[in-house]
């Protein structure tokens, strides 16, 4: 079977994309499988290089025009065997309308995966624009599809309210815990409790907002000690900033920018918890990759990430995501870490990866659904 998997973007893992990192996974560990599988990347740089992999890359030219596509792209999606089996990642890209209608004509199947890109609040986001170009586009794409690949139970559940009986799988991401080993260097803390988060620092979609909150009412309580770490970069770096100035919080939250490989493995190795109140995601590698170092997380329900931490006993699922409910989940993680109960949610955390996210068995999956 050949697999062509395409993308916006060079796969690359060290970019803080999470498709880009996921489908790199996925090439990877379906080469391992002994499939024939590509990459192909639409990018402004087509030229650029990227790191090595065990699986062919081929890079064609975005334009400024987003409905236009290379010439080279229609070309060489024509010239594929009517056995290759097509996987598109990332929703709402004028492009891909375009290669589907193409796919359509050559009569390729292709599954489509939209990473996140249809849960409530993503939708929400530039609703104006998004509500004409559904209809207009997006739905033949939707509609097009062999079947729609969905990482976490709410965007499942949203496109069934948008375009219900298409034909849907629920398949996590996952965690390939070999790209974890790196050499573990202790870094200066303050005392107590060292909360972190990584990730792109976009205020309201990763609940930032609420974790600042919530951070700022753990540091008035009478001997709450601790500091809060933030790896990765943005937009709203910035205003972040300045809302932990005026919240007093300069001392205790370290703002560690855009961080890879090893170094960022280090910082969350030193971490005693892992926060991620997102109120959108597919599902987050970064709480993964945390789980995976034994860093137990404090999860919303949105992060899809929820009930695997509840039935693992992997960390703490919030009952509701508030800046009220953080607080007090970050509490009860301190009583747990003094009282040894963290020790074992520890363990569970890896146990989790190790069962639920191993990269083979979803590879795995996905092959079968190809084929099906």
């Amino acid at each position: 079977m050949e697999i062509i998997h395409l993308i916006l973007g060079k796969a690359n893992p060290q970019r803080m994309n999470g498709v880009n990192n996921v489908v790199h996974q996925l090439a990877t560990h379906q080469t391992l499988l002994g499939q024939h599988v590509q990459v192909w990347g639409i990018t402004p740089s087509p030229e650029g290089s990227f790191p090595d992999r065990n699986y062919e890359t081929r890079l064609f030219q975005s334009y400024s025009n987003k409905f236009r596509i290379d010439h080279k792209l229609a070309k060489a999606i024509r010239e594929t065997s009517p056995e290759t089996k097509f996987h598109l990642h990332g929703g709402f890209i004028p492009e891909f309308y375009h290669a589907v209608k193409i796919l359509r004509a050559a009569d390729r199947e292709f599954i489509f995966t939209p990473h996140g890109s249809y849960n409530t609040i993503a939708l929400e986001k530039n609703h104006f624009v998004k509500s004409l170009y559904f209809p207009l586009f997006e739905k033949s794409v939707l509609s097009s599809a062999k079947m729609i690949h969905f990482l976490g139970k709410t965007e499942y559940e949203a496109v069934e309210k948008l375009i219900p009986g298409t034909h849907k799988i629920l398949i996590p991401n996952g965690q390939d815990l070999n790209e974890l080993k790196f050499t573990y260097t202790q870094m200066p803390k303050n005392s107590g409790t060292v909360f972190g988060f990584c990730g792109r620092l976009t205020a309201y979609t990763k609940g930032l907002d609420l974790m600042l909150e919530a951070f700022s009412r753990f540091k008035q309580d009478e001997n709450s000690e601790g500091e809060l770490w933030l790896i990765g970069d943005g937009e709203d770096r910035q205003l972040l900033e300045q809302r932990v100035e005026s919240l007093g919080l300069k001392r205790s939250v370290t703002f560690y920018g855009a961080s890879y490989g090893e170094e960022k493995l280090n910082l969350i190795a030193n971490m005693d918890v892992f926060l991620h109140p997102s109120r959108n995601e597919g599902l987050p590698m970064s709480v993964l990759e945390a789980s995976a170092l034994m860093i137990p997380c404090i999860v919303s329900e949105e992060t899809n990430m929820a009930a695997y931490i509840r039935d693992f006993d992997a960390g703490i699922a919030l009952p509701a995501n508030t800046s009220w409910d953080l607080y007090r989940a970050m509490k009860q993680a301190v009583r747990e870490i003094s009282d040894r109960k963290w020790e074992q949610k520890r363990m569970q955390a890896r146990k989790m990866v190790q069962s639920e996210f191993d990269w083979q068995n979803i590879a795995r999956q996905l092959l079968k659904a190809y084929a099906a």
